[in-house]
């Protein structure tokens, strides 16, 4: 009658004096296979958290671009010329009437002066600075768009066909080839301009390695951390160039 009693009070005192290895080798995996499932579920989320805010900023960025280019297209007079203007290194005392990533908006033409602001893309690798940049024309430089990485203008004449860039900086030239100020009369053909812009992540740990996705890599290893570039592409019909 007693062997019962025993038998319950030995089970007691095991269990008093704890759990056996292998109780503890089982729990354990239980534990780092649930510890597992629940870092497979929140890491994407936290990746999607981390990101959010450079999305807005990159968005926010691409918004001012676009406004700024936009006005100021909308408003410029004959002619819009594919190149730096102004009093500080201007592009035809070097020989050079055409970039893809510059335009001069010219308001006035008065004999040798010319009234202008020059929009440009500032890509300093270097220094990690990509900008885009205003000149007044006059003595500054200042940024209007941080972590640009892609500016670029095209042009179309009255037949709505894109005009070369050959075209634009061969002649015939006003007022005369010796001018100090000419541009090529082809420039007086612009109807429309096409801007792309394009937008990075600011931090190099939301970017991956350089590619179609991104113009500058960044160190993320990750995909599910990526915050690819944004693009955006518009074209602009300044009104005072369409009134035939």
């Amino acid at each position: 009658d007693c062997a019962p009693a025993a038998r319950a009070s030995a089970s007691v005192r095991r269990r008093a004096d704890g759990f056996t290895l292998i109780e503890l080798l089982v729990s354990t995996a239980i534990t780092l296979g649930l510890m597992a499932a629940l870092f497979g579920v929140t890491n994407p989320a936290l990746g999607i958290f981390d990101a959010q805010p450079e999305l807005s900023d990159m968005q926010q960025r691409l918004r001012i671009g676009v406004d700024v280019l936009a006005k100021d297209l909308l408003m410029a007079e004959v002619p819009v010329m594919p190149y730096r203007v102004g009093r500080r290194n201007p592009d035809p005392a070097v020989g050079i009437f055409f970039r893809p990533d510059t335009i001069s908006l010219v308001s006035a033409l008065d004999g040798a002066a010319i009234s202008s602001h020059t929009y440009y893309l500032k890509s300093d690798i270097a220094a990690g600075e990509f900008q885009l940049r205003r000149y007044d024309g006059a003595a500054t430089d200042l940024p209007v768009v941080e972590h640009v990485v892609k500016l670029e203008f095209e042009y179309f004449g009255v037949d709505r066909m894109r005009l070369a860039p050959s075209t634009l900086q061969d002649g015939p030239w006003y007022p005369d080839g010796a001018d100090a100020n000419r541009f090529d009369t082809d420039l007086l053909n612009i109807r429309r301009v096409r801007v792309t812009l394009r937008v990075q992540a600011a931090r190099a740990a939301l970017r991956g390695p350089a590619g179609v996705l991104f113009v500058h890599g960044g160190i993320v290893a990750s995909g599910e951390r990526y915050l690819p570039d944004r693009e955006i592409r518009f074209d602009v019909s300044p009104r005072n160039l369409n009134l035939e």
